[in-house]
């Protein structure tokens, strides 16, 4: 008995020497690889399925308190049972057991130095973590198998979880250069809005001050403004005045239209009905009152007078021989004004008069004496002596006068009356063949061919050969009986019987064109039915 007591005793020690030798082991292993995995992420570690978690957590105190009190049985009730068991013939069974038993307190005491290397503040993880109550196979080798499965599921996770280390550091500086770079394109976008803004803030200010000199000047013109418009509208008022006393006392066709006997003395019209249509008559070409007449709607400086006391005026002056400053007192204008109109109205009655067709009678024509025939540019035309148109000679070219005579210098031109052989005649007072007499005291007359003369231009139905006349010069034309008559007509226009000087030779020239057309449209058979 003593001698299998001794021989237990060694087999035990043995055992107990070979479980703490494994045991240290196996710590060493289970320590590395909780220390390993202390270190790194759980989300990253594949867990094993031992179970579920919340059964282990609702039975953690038992399984402890299970594992101590199995731990504290005496060994001398389980080495009775076993020796009473025990035979010659399961002696290796026993041995197997006893191994098994061996492992099974290795496993658990290696439970027990897990849990007590943990921290005390990691209770609870370690809680969810207890897999005491999981079934732990008998065969060691099985239970071997697990530990290596074990590691090399820990292996595998270590080796996961540095590729993945490797991809996370990549990962973060690709992400460090991305965040460098979007941070110099930030600097780089907020320096250029920086001076955007900078240069908008001046933008601003610049255009608050040019608002501000704006709105001054702006000020100052309204001010101005008001008092021009002030000052137009008492001018206004003032020439409205001054207007109306020009009308009440000034002299115009107005105050005498209603007079027959007085816009015949001024005019040579009948009434004021034939004025107007006379009038009418000359503005009905806008071709030739272009730059000549303008009437008070167009756009401009508006004239002093209408067009009606702008002929009427004209006409005074033929009729009456009145001086310009004469005419510029009677209608309240000034002497330039008058002059402008006398110039403009000449001109257009001088072109508008000439395209009447006048036509002359063969008998008269041969009783009238002095003519001649001449030859112009090819026409065949006969030259009648109407008139003389005296000038004052200049102080340069006069001469001595005779001790009986006064000092009474001038000289003259013929007004002509010129027939052509197709029926027509017009007029003319400088002919390139005319004769230009100078009548000096004491002195016979002289007779000065080829004088100072402008080329003679003829009307266009004024031809050697018969000219069919169109509708509206067949209604204009005019038939002239005795030129004697005529001329006599048109001297009833004073402004010929006037001395002029040497300047206005051009402008009596056309005074004799006028009234000899005048006097063609004014009396029969010469003038309007």
């Amino acid at each position: 008995m003593e001698t299998i007591c001794a021989a237990a005793a060694e087999e035990g020690d043995r055992d107990r020497s070979a479980r703490d030798s494994t045991l240290g082991l196996f710590s060493d292993e289970m320590s590395a690889s909780v220390q390993h995995a202390q270190g790194t992420d759980n989300s990253s570690l594949v867990t094993l399925d031992f179970g579920p978690e919340e059964e282990i957590r609702a039975e953690r105190p038992a399984s402890k308190g299970r594992l101590s009190r199995t731990l504290k049985k005496k060994p001398g009730r389980n080495e009775k049972k076993r020796g009473q068991q025990y035979s010659p013939r399961k002696r290796d069974e026993g041995a197997e057991a006893q191994s098994s038993i061996g492992h099974l307190v290795l496993a658990a005491e290696l439970m027990e130095k897990a849990s007590e290397c943990q921290d005390l503040g990691d209770i609870n993880q370690s809680i969810l973590h207890d897999h005491g109550e999981y079934c732990v196979p008998n065969d060691p080798e099985l239970l071997m198998e697990m530990v290596r499965e074990l590691k090399r599921t820990t292996h595998q996770q270590s080796q996961l979880l540095l590729s993945t280390q490797e991809k996370l550091d990549c990962k973060e500086k690709h992400c460090q250069e991305l965040q460098e770079k979007w941070d110099n394109e930030r600097w780089m976008l907020l320096t250029d809005m920086g001076q955007q803004i900078t240069q908008l803030e001046s933008d601003v200010r610049n255009l608050h001050c040019e608002k501000e000199i704006l709105e001054k000047k702006n000020n100052e013109l309204q001010e101005q403004l008001a008092r021009s418009s002030r000052t137009v509208l008492y001018l206004s008022q003032q020439v409205k005045s001054k207007e109306t006393d020009r009308n009440e006392t000034s002299f115009c066709l107005k105050s005498i239209k209603n007079e027959s006997k007085w816009v015949r003395f001024y005019t040579g019209f009948d009434g004021y009905e034939q004025l107007s249509n006379f009038l009418a008559f000359l503005t009905a070409d806008p071709d030739l009152c272009t730059g000549k007449i303008r009437r008070r709607t167009e756009v401009g400086p508006q004239n002093a007078l209408g067009l009606e006391d702008q002929l009427f005026l004209v006409l005074t002056r033929l009729r009456l021989g009145l001086l310009l400053q004469d005419l510029a007192f009677r209608f309240r204008v000034s002497e330039s004004t008058v002059s402008r109109y006398w110039l403009n109205w000449t001109e257009l009655l001088h072109a508008r008069l000439t395209q009447v067709p006048v036509l002359y009678s063969t008998r008269y024509l041969d009783l009238f004496e002095p003519k001649r025939l001449e030859q112009y540019e090819g026409l065949t035309c006969t030259v009648m002596d109407c008139t003389d148109l005296f000038f004052e000679v200049q102080a340069k070219d006069r001469s001595k006068p005779a001790s009986n005579h006064p000092r009474r210098n001038h000289y003259l031109r013929r007004g002509y009356a010129i027939a052509s052989s197709n029926g027509f005649m017009t007029f003319s007072s400088s002919l390139p063949f005319g004769i230009a007499t100078k009548i000096m005291d004491s002195q016979p007359q002289e007779e000065i061919r080829g004088g100072i003369t402008s080329p003679l231009q003829f009307p266009p139905f004024m031809q050697n050969d018969p000219v069919q006349l169109t509708q509206e010069q067949h209604g204009m034309s005019r038939q002239v009986l005795s030129l004697l008559s005529l001329t006599d007509k048109a001297l009833n226009f004073r402004f010929l019987k006037g001395v002029y000087p040497p300047n206005m030779e051009a402008q009596v020239d056309r005074a004799w064109i006028i009234c000899c057309y005048l006097a063609c449209l004014l009396h029969e058979p010469m003038g309007l039915s």
